[in-house]
């Protein structure tokens, strides 16, 4: 806690202080989020609709989601250098299994009658999954994203072996320089923020599970 408590390590003019390395986290961990959903989500919706591609699609993220993150840097170190590629790529790949596995199981646990009803009144495929389907399916969607984005923070800490900065670079250069209080402080920094992001995504979560059924109702 003494790294922690330290002002001199908030310094924001200081590229290495805890606000800037936090940001940084904040960061990848968002942009890597954001890209594995705009991948997931046209899959999810490909293999929720012709189910023979349901066990290939997960059972590939899978096995990409085995990879060690250390082994996935160094074969892409040639192609990518030591740049944030380098770190943004395994991340976005081990997103994958669990965003399709959760997108696919909200959408099949959309109430088949709720559809009928958007069909009914007019709905053209596009409509009924954007304003049936997806607005039900979130809730669950939401809890794939949450074990996601808590993943990806603590992996995302392996980013300064590859020259990428960011809250992991107090626990490498604690272990480099036997500072054990730089470890510690960025340990219980990369647990907060995880909890916090946990907690807001939760939130979110719990209020589209409220509102769900009366919001698809009142938009068929």
């Amino acid at each position: 806690m003494s790294y922690i408590l330290d002002g001199y390590n908030w310094d924001l003019t200081d590229p290495g202080s805890i606000p800037n390395l936090l940001i940084a986290h904040i960061s990848i961990t968002f942009v890597s989020v954001l890209i594995g959903l705009a991948i997931a989500f046209p899959l999810a919706f490909l293999v929720a609709r012709f189910k023979h591609l349901y066990l290939p699609t997960v059972t590939t993220a899978g096995i990409l989601y085995t990879i060690p993150s250390l082994a996935l840097f160094a074969l892409l170190i040639p192609f990518t250098a030591f740049s944030q590629a380098t770190v943004l790529i395994p991340l976005v790949i081990y997103t994958q299994v669990v965003l399709i596995r959760n997108i696919v199981a909200g959408i099949r646990a959309v109430d088949p009658q709720l559809v009928e009803v958007g069909r009914a009144m007019g709905m053209n495929s596009w409509q009924l999954q954007w304003r049936v389907v997806l607005p039900l399916a979130m809730p669950v969607i939401i809890a794939g994203i949450r074990v996601v984005t808590v993943t990806t923070i603590g992996i995302a800490t392996l980013a300064p072996w590859v020259g990428t900065e960011d809250l992991g670079t107090l626990m490498y250069q604690g272990f480099n320089f036997a500072r054990s209080d730089m470890e510690a402080a960025g340990t219980i920094l990369v647990i907060a923020l995880a909890v916090a992001a946990d907690l807001l995504l939760l939130g979110v979560q719990a209020a589209l599970s409220r509102g769900q059924r009366v919001n698809a109702l009142s938009e068929a």
